[in-house]
């Protein structure tokens, strides 16, 4: 019976640490991203408010410029599963939190 438990154990074993060591991974990656995402869409942002200015680019189009900007970004460091809803989220956070800034940087006649 020892035998057997220990078999079972054995076997077991490796297959526990795979599940975990994939958690683990997935978590490290979420984690990364969470990281290089704001850097990312503030940059993308104040592009985007450039273009604004010197093309006449508007609102939906400088929010997608900004969205495929930080996807392009997020791509070339091999993040190329990310959901757009999470980047889209990513650039109107990054928007919110520098509005003050950009009005005063980026508005025609400025």
């Amino acid at each position: 019976m020892k035998n057997l438990i220990m078999q079972i154990a054995i076997a077991v074993v490796p297959i526990v640490f795979a599940y975990f060591g994939n958690a683990i991974v997935k978590n490290r990656q979420a984690v990364s991203l969470i990281q290089i995402i704001q850097p990312l869409a503030e940059a993308a942002v104040v592009a985007a408010e450039q273009l604004g200015v010197t093309e006449a680019v508007t609102g939906v189009a400088k929010k997608s410029k900004a969205v495929a900007d930080v996807q392009a970004g997020l791509a070339k460091l091999g993040f190329t599963a990310v959901d757009e809803k999470t980047v889209a989220n990513a650039v109107e956070s990054a928007y919110a939190s520098m509005k003050e800034f950009i009005e005063s940087k980026y508005t025609k006649g400025a």
